[in-house]
């Protein structure tokens, strides 16, 4: 195969060329990651304090503080480290360690130093610095849009996402905020395109893979404190130590505490919009001998608050206070007689953008821990891996259901979310004719709710007084799967590869309906229902790549992806949605340019989609759920290109632009829902066939520079970024859409040189105080009175300080 040039790390630390030799090549079997560099200047070594044992174990227990590895200055170490040239990027989206450029795979990479000097905290804001992804996020968990292809549903438990998400190697089924935040995070890789012949989950729409800190045999000690506008506290801390010549430890905490909402509830003065969550991870890393090496984590996260969860109507949108006469009933004292029209807020003057009408707080509060262990065995001809895993997460929420003043109907969601999984890999060794991967995965979950309660004065008024209805809705999944690739060299310089995969999914589901009667008890109210679905799959792929020169590389691509049938835990009731699959074709080209100054990156894509998943209203009695329906066709085709330069002694430029153009090619059974003058109703089913996909902006775009000065004084840090985002339309039907949106963040950061290691830093994010949103959807009440477009705003213009420091 067609080899780069790279730099390699030497036994002592320090860092020399090579054509993949010297320990490299254990890093490569072991699974570490590096970015190198090409260039031949001598690398900087940076200074570190010996920290002591002792006062490792003291910080550990500090007050938890959202914690990263990350240097005091890393956008300056990035500058130092070859000013004059670009970065040498490795990646392992084909499960070993690549070059970015030599990998026929369309893969966006950010470094943990990228990250902090681009202002990204958390996974939405990838999307500020890859166009080709869109991030909402709805009760909780973020609902990743990836070349149009995503589910809006992935908020209902026991739903997985169309784009999968794996932390160190181990495959996540429900992407919640509280795990997901950026905490000691060395590197993040966004791979685009179906994925199934590599990973241990087979994903339709793509894979964002997270990569934390491993601890190594130097003790470390990072932490940042910071402070916001709306009384933003935040924190980081990164520790790690070896314990022994074989054996290192560390630990990352980190906290969010947002005491000032964005908003208000005009009914109650209650602030809206607040967030706090705190996160522990911990690694033990053991080698005990040459070719093992194996690595237990443990993890802990706690968040709560309304960020994502939906607040008021859309701007444009409307709904009705509670309807009485729609049940025979009299209207209660307190509420409008007869029902008034209750119009966005946004649309109403005085700046109520923010600002809801609940008369009680609408939250999610999830909490979770789990662990996961990985063992690496060279064992001759082949590398063998094991990874073993199992979270517990539970969580409740609790929502305003009516968006009025009244007590008329609320609900408390009461969610389970369990997975165990269990993947091997065979793999060939480092420098082998033909690389090649063979695995097997396992994945047990069981997901659901237990239970949704609904009460308020509807319930009272038609079940008894204090009376409530509770939806039970439990999900099983067992999933099998063996798959394998292999690439193998036609020439000097073309490559071609070839994966298969074959998956059985058992899904089954449980579902009953009760009332609570106040001295009656728990008593249902509707047949249990109960069903099962198995299906099998066979996915596969085929690349070929041909390098055009030592820095331009072809390549073509074609594969299927698959996401499994689910039930709609909320309510379960009935069959679920059928499979996804995604048949993707894609032609590439990588190049490197004026001596690694300028890096080009483009691909071409089509994708057709059979039985996309598409987000629904289901009732159940007196309470209104969101679930999953399948369209028949859809087809999204669309154009990329990425682009990094160093354009001048310490300054870096970026950008990146996406085009898509996402329509349903046939949708005949379609909800549509329906603005009455009073409220919206629906759905109705009809023909949607030739609109366009919900959630996909047929632009984006996204610029930014980097700047580094050095000074007598120290050196200045500056970074500057624009994302926009056209508008795309909210649901299937089209009624309701986003604006075309264009998001401007900033930040300045300096290190004095008589205290290297003490950054200080200012950022702001939304600099134009853009008001837009983060989630919409369609959602009608029992009497067809309470509902609209709801929706949930994003940030305002934040903005803030931080100290950061590193031992």
């Amino acid at each position: 195969m067609a080899q780069r040039r790279m730099m390699c790390r030497t036994d002592d630390g320090s860092i020399r060329p090579s054509i993949f030799t010297c320990t490299v090549e254990k890093m490569w079997e072991r699974g570490e990651t590096m970015i190198s560099y090409s260039n031949s200047r001598k690398h900087k070594q940076r200074t570190m304090f010996a920290s002591r044992l002792s006062f490792l174990l003291l910080c550990t227990g500090l007050t938890p503080a959202s914690l990263y590895a990350q240097s005091a200055n890393p956008a300056a170490a990035d500058a130092a480290d070859g000013a004059d040239q670009l970065q040498e990027i490795v990646v392992t989206a084909q499960r070993r360690e690549q070059n970015l450029q030599d990998t026929p795979v369309a893969v966006s990479a950010f470094n943990a130093q990228q990250l902090l000097s681009s202002g990204v905290a958390n996974v939405r804001d990838l999307a500020h610095v890859d166009a080709s992804l869109n991030i909402p996020s709805a009760a909780g968990v973020y609902l990743p849009f990836l070349r149009g292809i995503g589910n809006s549903a992935g908020g209902n438990v026991g739903n997985e996402s169309s784009v999968a998400g794996y932390i160190d190697d181990v495959y996540y089924s429900r992407l919640s905020t509280a795990y997901l935040a950026l905490g000691s995070m060395e590197r993040v890789e966004v791979l685009k395109g179906p994925q199934g012949t590599l990973f241990g989950r087979n994903s339709s729409g793509g894979a964002i893979q997270m990569f934390t800190k491993d601890p190594g045999q130097t003790a470390e000690v990072n932490g940042m404190l910071g402070y916001a506008n709306y009384d933003r506290l935040s924190g980081q801390l990164y520790a790690a130590t070896p314990i022994t010549e074989t054996l290192g430890w560390n630990i990352s905490l980190g906290g969010v505490n947002q005491r000032d909402g964005w908003g208000k509830s005009i009914t109650t003065g209650e602030d809206a919009y607040l967030e706090k969550y705190a996160t522990v991870r911990s690694k033990l890393v053991w080698e005990p001998g040459a070719g093992t090496r194996i690595k237990l984590v443990g993890f802990y996260a706690y968040s709560k608050g309304d960020m994502g969860l939906t607040q008021d109507r859309h701007s444009g949108s409307y709904g009705s206070s509670p309807n009485w006469a729609a049940f025979g009933r009299p209207f209660p004292a307190g509420y409008p007689n007869p029902a008034v029209v209750l119009p966005s807020l946004a649309d109403v003057p005085g700046g109520h953008f923010y600002d809801n009408r609940l008369n009680f707080k609408n939250f999610q509060r999830e909490e979770g821990y789990g662990a996961s262990l990985r063992i690496d065995q060279e064992i001759g001809f082949a590398d063998f891996v094991s990874i073993s895993a199992f979270r517990n997460s539970k969580g409740q929420g609790h929502y305003d259901a009516d968006y009025s003043a009244q007590n008329f109907f609320f609900g408390d969601l009461n969610n389970i979310d369990r997975q165990w999984s269990q993947e091997f890999q065979l793999k060939s060794r480092r420098g082998s004719a033909i690389d090649w991967i063979v695995g097997a995965f396992y994945l047990h979950s069981k997901a659901g709710y237990n239970p949704v309660q609904v009460r308020g004065d509807l319930l009272n008024a038609l079940i008894a007084p204090g009376g409530a209805q509770n939806l039970y809705g439990r999900q099983l999944v067992n999933s099998y799967s063996v798959y394998g690739q292999a690439t193998a060299p036609l020439s000097e310089k073309t490559n071609l590869t070839l994966g298969l995969r074959y998956t059985r999914d058992e899904v089954s589901g449980l579902g009953r309906t009760t009332a609570t009667i106040p001295g009656v008890g728990e008593v249902p109210i509707a047949p249990n229902f109960t069903a099962a679905r198995t299906y099998k799959r066979v996915t596969w792929k085929g690349a070929l790549d041909h390098h055009l020169s030592d820095d331009l590389m072809a390549y073509a691509s074609i594969s299927r992806g698959y996401k499994a049938g689910t039930f709609n835990t909320f309510s379960l009731d009935t069959v679920p949605a059928d499979p996804e699959t995604v048949d993707a074709y894609e032609i590439g080209l990588k190049s490197e340019l004026f001596d690694r100054r300028v890096r080009l990156n483009g691909a071409v894509f089509w994708n057709d989609i059979k039985n996309p998943q598409v987000l629904t209203i289901i009732s159940k009695g007196l309470a209104v759920g969101i679930g999953l329906t399948n369209a028949q066709k859809a087809r999204v085709k669309g154009a990329e290109v990425g682009m990094e330069a160093v354009a001048a002694d310490g300054l870096k430029l970026r950008g990146a632009l996406t085009y898509l153009d996402a329509k349903y090619r046939s949708f005949v059974n379609a909800p549509f829902y329906t603005l009455n003058g009073r409220t919206l109703v629906g759905p109705a089913l009809g023909d949607a066939s030739g609109f366009r996909l919900p959630n996909v902006p047929k632009w984006r775009l996204s610029v930014g520079a980097n700047y580094t000065v050095e000074t007598g004084a120290g050196t200045w840090v500056g970074d500057v970024s624009a994302n926009h985002t056209g508008g795309f339309p909210w649901t299937a039907d089209n009624r309701i859409s986003e604006k075309a949106v264009t998001l401007i963040n900033a930040s300045l950061n300096f290190t004095p040189s008589s205290l290297d290691w003490l950054t200080v830093g200012l950022w702001g994010k939304n600099l134009g105080d853009v008001q837009h949103y983060s989630i919409t959807q369609a959602s009608t009440g029992p009497a067809g009175d309470i509902g609209g477009h709801i929706s949930s705003a994003a940030a305002p213009r934040t903005y803030g300080a931080s100290v950061s420091f590193k031992f």
